[in-house]
């Protein structure tokens, strides 16, 4: 039997279970876990807005007869970040974390994060190009859900330990 993923884990139904029976040690690991689940959620749907980011350039860049060049000396500015983040991206984690280099994702659509595309973007048709962007959108929008829902679990998680603690402290 595989290995079960750490985002399936924690987005099982049973995974929250029994919350107000752990010890404050055991909701600290889950909440570590989650967080860190977190963290790897919001790397892929990074990686996805990059690379539409990148494609969309390319194909404005196409559409108005510029050259590769272009591209790549705008990369520094497609790529920057904006510094805008949502309220709850910003409150949830005390610092940035690093993600796990052995991501999985969803079943065949890793390949959209990790593929040989910007290599050969000269080379690809402008339909390929329009396929691509539709299928990392796609890509976009399934981590946003999956994303709101392991926030879900680390704000059960979080409400579990405010309440052990407050108990504790009383």
């Amino acid at each position: 039997m595989a290995q079960q993923r750490r985002l399936d884990r924690v987005l099982e139904s049973g995974y929250l279970d029994g919350l107000d029976a752990r010890s404050v040690e055991a909701l600290r690991e889950m909440r570590q876990e989650c967080g860190e689940v977190e963290t790897e959620v919001s790397y892929v749907r990074r990686l996805a807005h990059a690379r539409i980011e990148i494609l969309e350039a390319e194909t404005e860049r196409r559409a108005n007869g510029g050259s590769l060049g272009d591209l790549i000396e705008a990369l520094p500015r497609i790529l920057a970040d904006s510094g805008e983040r949502t309220a709850p991206a910003r409150t949830r984690l005390p610092g940035p974390l690093a993600p796990s280099m052995s991501i999985e994702w969803n079943r065949g659509l890793e390949r959209l994060i990790s593929d040989a595309t910007l290599a050969n973007l000269p080379s690809i048709s402008d339909a390929e190009l329009a396929s691509t962007i539709e299928q990392l959108r796609d890509l976009d929008r399934e981590v946003s859900a999956t994303r709101k829902s392991v926030h879900a679990v680390i704000d059960a998680v979080d409400r579990a330990l405010a309440a052990r603690l407050a108990v504790g402290s009383s």
